[in-house]
């Protein structure tokens, strides 16, 4: 943990972005925005806290597998989508619709 604020620590990452080696601010940065999102419950927790595990199942992963890995898909999701569209997801469909252009899309 830091002493800084979170904004204090992006202004920081920010100013430094073209001093680090190899992925270091870019992996700092997104830890720093994990541990923001980690913070802030999902707009959709509460009217579908279940999305992410559906979506991993629909994907193909065992329903147990979806089960325990859900909650950490979800984090690590929000936290891309973050990080690629500047703003916080506002719904679990954002986030799909992020990973069905920028991963899926990608291959």
């Amino acid at each position: 943990m830091s002493d800084l604020t979170y904004t204090e620590r992006a202004q920081f990452l920010a100013a430094v972005k073209d001093m680090g080696e190899g992925d270091e601010i870019p992996d700092a940065a997104f830890r720093l925005v994990l541990e923001i999102e980690s913070q802030t419950p999902a707009p959709w927790a509460e009217s579908d806290p279940f999305a992410a595990e559906r979506y991993l199942a629909a994907r193909g992963t065992t329903p147990d597998l979806a089960a325990s890995n859900a909650t950490e898909f979800e984090l690590k999701f929000r936290a891309l989508y973050a990080l690629g569209t500047g703003r916080p997801a506002e719904t679990f469909q954002d986030i799909t619709d992020w990973i069905n252009t920028h991963v899926d899309g990608a291959q």
